[in-house]
């Protein structure tokens, strides 16, 4: 039974569950959004938002002259945070930008199910952010990069094209015919040796006679 157990497992240890959900939280707060399944973002949100909420504690208690407890705001967070520029990131610019935020400073959005293994996927990004706040681009390329590379594509093809008649050009006929136009040659040419042959013969044989 699962009383009073207010996380998922994932299917891992517990060493391995919370290595992957600091990679998780480290990448989210780098690039402000990642994607991954449904199971997974939910967990990492929960980790994101308490370590937002600490480093706001920290920048203020920073703030407030306090440096003994932003240092000890600042450890905690280092548990998860393992990369320094991360780290500051987090309490030099992502904790001041939701200081007037109460909560929410994360979000989920559906993204279908993933090819393979048919998991949802979802995207966990941080809300109101230079990042978040333009769409992300997801499937095709745009249309300009099609026509681009469709240009670049007729453009090798013609290029193509133009070195295979060059090259066609410059050595004449292909191997083969060359080939057969040189046995047809010979074949010709011992075909009129054996009629001279004959007569010569037939020649002879009139004069013995």
């Amino acid at each position: 039974m699962r009383h009073r157990v207010d996380h998922r497992k994932l299917g891992r240890t517990a060493a391995h569950r919370r290595a992957m959900l600091s990679n998780m939280v480290t990448s989210l707060f780098a690039a402000e959004r990642i994607t991954t399944t449904d199971a997974k973002a939910r967990e990492a949100r929960r980790l994101a938002e308490r370590l937002i909420t600490r480093a706001k504690k920290g920048y203020r208690a920073h703030q407030d002259g306090r440096a003994a407890e932003a240092l000890a705001h600042w450890r905690q967070a280092a548990r998860y945070v393992r990369d320094l520029s991360v780290l500051r990131k987090l309490f030099d610019q992502i904790a001041p930008h939701y200081i007037d935020r109460p909560g929410g400073y994360t979000r989920i959005v559906k993204m279908g199910h993933r090819l393979g293994d048919n998991a949802r996927e979802v995207m966990l990004e941080l809300v109101d952010t230079e990042v978040t706040s333009k769409p992300r681009e997801k499937g095709r390329a745009s249309a300009g990069d099609e026509e681009s590379s469709k240009a670049e594509a007729a453009a090798s093809k013609g290029a193509s094209k133009k070195t295979t008649s060059k090259k066609a050009d410059a050595g004449g006929a292909p191997k083969g015919r060359a080939r057969g136009k040189s046995k047809s040659k010979s074949a010709s040419k011992s075909g009129t040796k054996k009629k001279a042959g004959a007569g010569a013969k037939g020649g002879g044989k009139a004069a013995d006679d």
